[in-house]
């Protein structure tokens, strides 16, 4: 267990290093036409592991360890907004009374809570497991609900080895049918990542959204995900559909221009279409995190105009 007031001491050391400073030219992660900048928790992985040193990893010990009650707190000082929590960070004896104060930590640094991200398995054949899936969804959507999240991704799976694509998306139309209701409850919409098994193809989460209900399953566009040839072309198929971003990276060229992925081109269109939603920062590069994510934010903000 991070002991929260010696984690404020030490970030609170590195943030006045001037290490995290933030990007000036925007409004604490609000851009203009009111889009938040946010960040999923992912990006910063290795942080919220035990920081023992890593010699491969130069960074570890650098930073304090993170949990989801800190994390608000390093948002702000670098400027971000938004906060996408994902599920594989929750302890595993995670209760209402620990939400609660998830939710309690963003609000005292004045962050939002933009999406919560969760496993899925929507596509199995196993039809028990499959079952098993849905229901642990809905707890996760009530979860997402306490935390006051709007949106959630749910990653859907494949149907199983020597399985028929086809059957994977059946089943997760039908599986997005049960989850309906509980959404319009909550009033809560479902998102589909394009993250390999059935959503790899946008042909496949495009049938799934347009066969189920539009007005609460849509896409969470990841800038990546796809084949390298066709990837901008893809991203500009699921705009359409967006309710939340994944803008991923890797690594950046001179300039600041990620090294594989057409921001330009996708941010201008995300604009033009009239979305509403995050951008969503999710750096999976392999150096410093906290780098990547500012690296990402400020290229985020050049393009955003």
């Amino acid at each position: 267990m991070v002991n929260i007031r010696r984690w404020m001491a030490l970030w609170f050391a590195v943030a006045a290093s001037g290490v995290v400073s933030a990007q000036e030219n925007v409004a604490d992660g609000v851009l203009p036409g009111g889009n938040l900048v946010a960040c999923e928790t992912y990006s910063l992985r290795d942080l919220f592991k035990e920081q023992k040193p890593d010699p491969k990893k130069p960074w570890i010990g650098k930073y304090p360890q993170l949990t989801l009650e800190t994390f608000p707190t390093m948002m702000k000082d670098l400027g971000l907004k938004g906060l996408a929590i994902n599920d594989m960070y929750l302890p595993p004896n995670w209760d209402d009374a620990y939400l609660d104060k998830v939710k309690a930590a963003a609000k005292a640094e004045g962050r939002v809570i933009v999406a919560f991200i969760m496993g899925g398995g929507l596509a199995t054949a196993d039809e028990a497991g499959r079952q098993r899936n849905i229901e642990a969804v809905q707890k996760k959507m009530r979860a997402a609900h306490r935390l006051g999240a709007p949106v959630v991704r749910i990653d859907l799976g494949g149907p199983g080895k020597g399985i028929d694509e086809s059957v994977g998306v059946q089943n997760c139309i039908d599986s997005f049918k049960k989850l309906l209701p509980l959404a319009k409850e909550l009033n809560i919409k479902m998102t589909i990542e394009n993250h390999g098994g059935v959503s790899g193809k946008s042909e496949n989460i495009i049938r799934i959204i347009e066969e189920t209900d539009r007005a609460w399953v849509g896409s969470c566009l990841d800038f990546k995900n796809w084949p390298k040839d066709k990837a901008t072309e893809e991203c500009l198929k699921m705009i359409p559909y967006a309710y939340h971003t994944h803008a991923k990276s890797h690594a950046f060229k001179e300039d600041g221009e990620e090294a594989a992925s057409d921001y330009k081109t996708i941010l201008e269109a995300l604009k033009k279409s009239g979305y509403k939603g995050p951008i969503s920062i999710e750096f999976e590069g392999g150096g410093d995190p906290v780098e990547g994510v500012k690296k990402t934010r400020d290229l985020i903000i050049r393009h955003w105009k």
